[in-house]
């Protein structure tokens, strides 16, 4: 059974300060540590040292839209359609809440993007 060494990659933390070493494992596979502008994902966010919230917004936005858009094609009565998006497209917003800091101004850009898609 292979576990991809190769993609995976280190950061630690040490008093505070990050530490950019790589591990060997008991197989003599080499964990290389992780440069300064490589992105990894946490919770399903990807991420830097510092978080990206502009291309956070516009990526989790985008998914959003996407969903919602895919919810509407299917032509669903009011009832059910309210329940996909409860269901299927809420949450990619909702999961981003305590991870992304959102203004209230984007959040009613896109709850005006969303209004256009209902009314259409």
């Amino acid at each position: 059974m292979s576990f991809a060494i190769e993609k995976r990659k280190t950061l630690g933390n040490a008093k505070g300060k990050l530490e950019m070493r790589s591990f060997t494992t008991k197989n003599n596979d080499t964990m290389e540590a992780i440069n300064e502008d490589d992105i990894y994902k946490y919770l399903g966010h990807m991420q830097t040292k510092q978080m990206k919230h502009t291309q956070m917004k516009q990526k989790i936005g985008d998914e959003y839209l996407n969903r919602t858009t895919s919810i509407l094609k299917t032509k669903l009565n009011g009832k059910n359609t309210m329940k996909a998006i409860n269901i299927y497209a809420i949450p990619v917003l909702a999961y981003s809440f305590g991870i992304v800091k959102w203004s209230p101004r984007d959040l009613e850009k896109l709850q005006t993007k969303v209004r256009t898609l209902l009314t259409r």
